[in-house]
């Protein structure tokens, strides 16, 4: 595997994280206090899926996805940044160099959820993501303390109201910006929000699940996010946080775009709530108080900490008369429906709610886009806040390269597994497709029309070959 995906705009935060790391080492001559040995060992346990290849039995982990990132910290950064992390405890990769090239897996890999594994730009094997790695190690390890302040939102309930109603369009993991998509002609990005500003009518409402790329520095946070939303749009922007946002300590997403103008409904917060018909509509921030490895799994709160979002959610739920829209980054329930995701649902569900789930809850996260049934198992025993069947919903889908999940169908008969309504399926089928191309399915977006009591759903998907956006599943 060699590095020829790193971007020369890219060499300026290779030099920043040298630089930072370099610094640190030049303070102290011995390195004490930096606790780095867990997740050093935690990538050691991820490698074990590549070299075991037990990632070809179609159990997935989210864990796969750092399969090969020792492999590529020692053998595909620059040998600089590979030194100073060796300062600071990075083990090498059992994994010899150069084995990876010719291997299976750089044909293209497809995971239970739809992570595609490729040696392209954005799947899972860009190198570019050991800048994630390494800021990670920064702020989690050698300085936590510039991890950027949780903002408290100042309104106790809504801050935005649309009494009557008002069409939403959702995307989730949308922050790649432009970028060169083989040889068609709009990357993902341009062409969802493309497609959302040919609706007619165009939404009140865009709302981001969050996800910026590769690290939400401020940088990305202005060119992946800002500079990608339009400058005529009329409505109401909102966006949340992530875990990738919180590799750069989520100093991007707070100094970068929450003060933003286009944002400017947020009230300097990663959480808010809308009022719209009958609906009130809550996005917590599911990234900041996540102590899991790599912000992977969610949470709203750590303890004490946080505890203004579960009284901000007890608030807006307790409203008479409304039913309860949640909106998150990270995932309330497993991809294919199997298990609960059990620290974020029970703060959500058994803590902040009593034991009762949303109405409807959308979430990114997962690079999919995904109706989940009520006939789910999980939820067999589980009613919203209103009484019904919860409707819940993943959108993660809005521009990141994906392919089939295969944990998502059954293979034999093609048919989707019980409880999955819809999945991402129809093929890119690009002209003169690239290596990971031809196994790519379209990505797309959500839009929700509330009216009063009435809520309505319809998924869509983009494509070069389509001149507006195409309804493929609609409640």
């Amino acid at each position: 595997m060699d590095a020829t995906l790193f971007n020369d705009q890219y060499d300026e935060v290779f030099d920043d994280l040298i630089t930072r790391f370099t610094s640190e080492l030049g303070q102290k001559s011995l390195i004490k206090g930096h606790n780095t040995s867990e997740f050093w060992q935690y990538l050691q346990e991820c490698e074990v899926f590549f070299t075991s290849e037990s990632y070809k039995t179609g159990a997935y982990s989210h864990h796969m996805e750092n399969m090969l990132s020792l492999y590529m910290l020692n053998h595909t950064v620059p040998k600089k940044l590979t030194a100073v992390l060796r300062d600071f405890g990075l083990p090498p990769s059992v994994v010899k160099e150069g084995s990876v090239e010719g291997h299976s897996i750089l044909d293209g890999y497809v995971a239970g959820d739809g992570t595609l594994y490729a040696l392209a730009k954005y799947c899972q094997l860009d190198p570019m993501w050991t800048v994630v790695l390494a800021y990670y190690v920064w702020y989690k390890y050698i300085h936590p303390g510039g991890v950027h302040k949780f903002m408290s939102q100042p309104s106790p309930t809504f801050n935005s109201s649309s009494p009557n109603g008002a069409r939403v369009a959702i995307i989730g993991d949308w922050g790649t910006g432009v970028y060169k998509d083989g040889h068609v002609e709009n990357c993902p990005a341009q062409l969802v929000i493309d497609g959302i500003m040919k609706l007619d009518p165009v939404p009140d409402y865009i709302i981001h699940l969050g996800d910026v790329y590769y690290a939400g520095t401020k940088r990305e946070e202005r060119k992946h996010l800002i500079d990608m939303l339009p400058a005529d749009y009329k409505g109401k922007l909102f966006t949340m946080n992530s875990n990738h946002e919180m590799y750069d300590g989520a100093n991007g997403l707070f100094t970068e775009t929450i003060h933003n103008p286009k944002f400017k409904f947020q009230q300097g917060s990663t959480y808010f709530s809308l009022e719209i018909g009958d609906w009130i509509v809550v996005g917590l921030d599911s990234a900041y108080y996540d102590k899991s490895f790599l912000y992977m799994d969610g949470a709203i709160h750590n303890g004490s900490d946080g505890m203004e979002q579960v009284n901000f959610l007890q608030k807006n739920a307790a409203i008479e008369g409304k039913q309860l829209l949640l909106l998150t980054h990270h995932n309330g329930i497993e991809y294919n429906g199997s298990e609960l995701n059990t620290t974020l649902w029970n703060q959500v569900v058994k803590e902040a709610l009593a034991g009762k789930a949303p109405d409807a809850w959308y979430w990114g996260h997962v690079h999919n886009g995904i109706v989940y049934e009520d006939s789910l198992e999980v939820l067999k025993e589980v009613t919203s806040i209103n009484g019904k069947s919860p409707l819940l919903r993943c959108c993660g889908h809005a521009s990141m390269p994906y392919g089939k999940g295969t944990g998502l169908f059954n293979k034999d008969t093609g048919e989707n597994n019980p409880g999955i309504a819809y999945f991402g399926e129809t093929p890119m089928n690009p002209p003169k497709p690239t290596l990971s191309q031809h196994l790519r399915v379209l990505n797309g977006f959500s839009v929700i029309d509330i009216k009063g009591s009435a809520f309505n759903e319809t998924f869509y998907e983009v494509s070069n070959e389509y001149n507006a956006p195409k309804e493929v599943w609609k409640s």
